[in-house]
């Protein structure tokens, strides 16, 4: 019970943020942003898991959400000192999310489908990234890490949907959604709405990502 009251307010709040966005008020950011994060945190710590192996990929995954909310401070600060750091953080927290659900693969042919889907959308967004990245030389120095942070998010996903854990796997996608519009709305183009559409998928990816440890979303 205590964690659908938990669900409802990280949900309250996210909405809150929403709504906010177009606020002047660098606090209220902070605070918006950053709250639902806590929450979440805090959800994935009180999920109840079951076993040896539950306990460890509980504490892979708010490991994760830790370096999350770490790169969540970091991006709130403008200029790409601090973006690059916030990068780094997500990095982090996509590569524990990996090694949480690495033991849990189960491959398939349906994984393997999954696999080059994946990889023919990676290589779509490299391309235009790499095009849009160097034709500013005040970006370059961006690339490899974009690129790499692009592999190991796109890898995220591929484990996600073989380990057959469907909040990790929807999660995932919409960690896909919400940083592709990020990287086209920061070096490709603008995306209508971005502020909302980056933050609704961020939040609602994070939230299925904790909800993963104990299926807090499975009808009981």
């Amino acid at each position: 019970m205590a964690g659908k009251w938990l669900i409802a307010l990280i949900i309250l709040i996210g909405l809150i943020h929403l709504a906010t966005l177009s606020v002047d008020s660098t606090p209220l950011h902070w605070v918006l942003k950053l709250t639902p994060m806590l929450l979440i945190i805090a959800l994935a710590v009180t999920s109840p898991p079951e076993g040896k192996s539950a306990r460890t990929y509980k504490t892979l995954i708010v490991i994760g959400l830790v370096f999350g909310i770490a790169g969540d401070a970091f991006l709130l600060v403008p200029g790409d000192t601090w973006f690059m750091l916030g990068l780094a953080s997500f990095l982090i927290g996509h590569l524990f999310y990996v090694i949480a659900l690495l033991p849990r693969m189960r491959y398939s042919l349906l994984g393997l489908l999954a696999g080059l889907t994946i990889a023919a959308y990676l290589i779509f967004m490299i391309i235009r990234l790499h095009e849009s990245i160097m034709a500013d030389s005040s970006q370059s120095g961006l690339w490899i890490p974009v690129l790499v942070y692009v592999l190991v998010i796109g890898t995220m996903f591929w484990v996600a949907i073989l380990s057959r854990n469907g909040h990790a796997a929807i999660g995932s996608l919409l960690f896909v959604v919400s940083d592709s519009i990020l990287a086209w709305n920061k070096f490709i183009g603008e995306v209508t709405m971005s502020d909302i559409l980056i933050m609704a998928t961020y939040f609602a990816a994070q939230l299925l990502l904790a909800g993963s440890i104990a299926n807090v979303f499975k009808s009981k």
